[in-house]
């Protein structure tokens, strides 16, 4: 009989990434390969790392699962300089999250 191992897979994965943004052009931005970084604290490191060397620098995340391919949006957790526009559509890290599905008329109060 063989010997067979067991598969582990994980349900929900957070990853974090740092995207840098180079000057192009007139008025332009082009954007760097984007970098993996291991959790918030080096995605910030990353950030101030960059900052001074790049038009543009963003850190965000996204929450998902790997194994159905169903994420949520990437949050950011720090911006700075000059970003495309598609990034201003993203929401950041300290913003109140209203959208809870699981709430229902009952579970609304008037004061």
């Amino acid at each position: 009989m063989r010997n067979r191992k067991k598969q582990e897979t994980v349900e929900n994965l957070t990853y974090y990434v740092v995207q840098t943004y180079r000057v192009a052009g007139r008025n332009g931005i082009s954007a760097d390969d984007p970098m993996p970084a291991r959790d918030r604290d080096h995605a910030m490191r990353l950030v101030e790392r960059y900052k001074p060397l790049r038009a543009g620098v963003v850190a965000f995340y996204r929450t998902g699962s790997p194994a159905t391919g169903d994420w949520e949006d990437a949050v950011i957790i720090a911006r700075h300089g000059k970003l495309p526009a598609g990034v201003d559509g993203l929401r950041d890290e300290d913003e109140a999250d209203f959208e809870r599905p699981d709430l229902d008329e009952r579970d609304l109060k008037v004061a």
